[in-house]
């Protein structure tokens, strides 16, 4: 569920610094994975950090009871030795966890299931936590009242433990997508007595419990990584170490690659990846990678001229999606919906609006506006979303539709897209936590969706998300997914606009690595190839 903020085309002088020689190299010049990003890392709190920067940290900390095959959206076990799943007499389910024996954090103590029923409560119960949803359906969880300013623990009915290394978890109803909230990072273990130690304030980082713990960490600069000693799985956790460098602009970041300096850079700036394709040394080293979002405009449908389904659908049909896949240099492909390609559900044989002005001219009429309207869109100020912004804003002038655009800073525009008497036509994006469809239909359409910023109701749609929710991943279900498609394709709460790919280069001496579908930068199962032996 986390947004994904469009980031600017930046590097237009970089060609008159780069160094002569700027083909790959063969050897490393540092025995760590050197990395960078132009964001910087605010907290460390797995109940609290829900942005990408964050998850490449966390995700290589921590550990649960489950997580994702490399290169894969398929589950296995990771902490959990064992799962056993059976269903309740009252349309429940319980979930007994049974944890590999041994398996310890970075310090040397013991991991044990307390520590993952003191995580998901402290998960449920901090004001700041962004993952109490992701847990509503476990037993006692609707009668906790979470406090609005500070942390108190509160015993969840439903997690009980039995023992060292057995956690039972029941949920009130079946939820074909639980386990893949229990592979996110705020479900990892977190020992009670470290967080006392630290007064509830995990913003430095957990204790790890994943393949890499915390070397050392000056905020705003760079955060090191080094190697779990007592890290059970040694298939993982290959590189001696990892440094992110913070707040690295992309162009300087991809300078900083061809110097050597940096192992790994990506999604290019658009001089920078027509620069990359342009080399035939470096496309093996080129990696793509289809992650679950979604991009678009989205409407306030409960105000006017957007509670016409005619116009929102009018927009539809005007926006020209061949126009955005060149300005994204081949790396968007249309969207009929929130589903990217891969999610469980999507209905591929579905197809995009089609480019028909005509048509769109003709719904304007119909729902009462023949002479067309004026519309205020609300767009992030960066380079990328502006160029879309005029984009879309030359396909709406073809239909009548006289669109004025407003640049926003990143922090006004969350504070306020969300709220009913905000824009009410603006961008919007979308990151799907996970492969089901879940991660992505339920928090932005359901009625009481958490992240429903269009405001959308619909009946029918709830009623189908329900059933599928509870269904085994199948024909049934992924047929309740291609239903709900077309009732939101055809009602149109958003421009559909694209799926994008990220792109990442790394030198030739990163091995055994792609950008993961969920998590992208995971460097877990690679290693560096400096010569010698692995």
């Amino acid at each position: 569920m986390r947004i994904a903020i469009v980031v600017a085309f930046v590097g237009a002088m970089l060609a008159a610094c780069t160094p002569r020689d700027d083909g790959p190299r063969t050897r490393p010049s540092d025995p760590r994975l050197r990395i960078s990003s132009k964001d910087r890392l605010a907290t460390l709190d797995p109940a609290v950090a829900y942005d990408e920067v964050t998850f490449y940290v966390l995700r290589h900390v921590v550990e649960g009871l489950v997580g994702y095959a490399p290169h894969s959206t398929h589950l296995e076990n990771r902490l959990a030795e064992h799962i056993e799943i059976t269903a309740l007499p009252d349309g429940g389910e319980r979930y007994v966890f049974t944890l590999r024996e041994g398996i310890q954090y970075a310090d040397g103590r013991p991991i044990v299931a307390e520590d993952f029923k003191y995580a998901l409560e402290r998960a449920i119960a901090l004001p700041a936590s962004a993952f109490p949803d992701f847990l509503a359906d476990v037993e006692g969880v609707a009668e906790i009242e979470r406090n609005k300013h500070e942390f108190q623990r509160f015993p969840v009915r439903g997690i009980e433990v039995r023992g060292e290394r057995e956690l039972e978890i029941r949920l009130v109803r079946k939820n074909a997508a639980f386990l893949y909230a229990l592979a996110m990072p705020f479900a990892a273990p977190i020992p009670q007595r470290f967080d006392d130690a630290h007064d509830h304030d995990l913003r430095r980082g957990p204790l790890a419990s994943g393949p890499y713990e915390i070397a050392s960490w000056d905020e705003g600069q760079a955060i090191e990584l080094r190697r779990h000693a007592h890290y059970f799985d040694p298939t993982r956790g290959r590189i001696p170490g990892i440094v992110l460098y913070e707040n690295i602009p992309r162009d300087t970041q991809f300078l900083m690659f061809l110097r050597g300096e940096l192992d790994a850079a990506e999604r290019l700036s658009a001089p920078d990846f027509v620069r990359i394709l342009a080399q035939p040394a470096w496309q093996p080293y080129v990696h793509h990678q289809q992650p679950m979002n979604a991009f678009g405009a989205r409407f306030n449908v409960t105000v006017p001229p957007f509670d016409r389904r005619e116009v929102r659908q009018a927009f539809n049909y005007a926006l020209d999606r061949r126009h955005i896949a060149t300005l994204l240099n081949g790396t968007a492909i249309p969207a009929h919906g929130i589903l990217a390609p891969g999610a469980f559900g999507r209905d591929d044989a579905l197809p995009a609006y089609e480019h028909d002005p005509a048509r769109a001219r003709a719904l304007l009429a119909q729902a009462g506006y023949p002479d067309g309207l004026d519309v205020e869109y609300v767009t992030l100020a960066d380079e990328e979303a502006e160029k879309l912004a005029v984009s879309m804003q030359h396909d709406l002038a073809e239909i009548g539709v006289r669109m004025q655009i407003r640049l926003t800073s990143i922090p006004v525009y969350v504070d306020t897209v969300s709220q009913p008497d905000g824009p009410a036509f603006s961008f919007v994006s979308w990151v799907g936590d996970s492969p089901d469809a879940t991660s992505l239909l339920d928090p932005k359409f359901r009625s009481d969706g958490g992240a429903n910023d269009s405001f959308y109701k619909s009946p029918e749609l709830d009623a189908v998300l329900d059933r599928a929710r509870a269904l085994p991943d199948g024909d049934e279900r992924a047929a309740l997914y291609h239903q709900a498609e077309r009732i939101l394709r055809d009602d149109a709460p958003w421009v559909w606009g694209y799926h994008q790919s990220t792109i990442e280069v790394t030198q030739p001496y990163v091995r055994d690595y792609e950008p993961h579908p969920i998590w992208f930068r995971d460097y877990t199962s690679a290693w560096i190839d400096d010569g010698g032996s692995r």
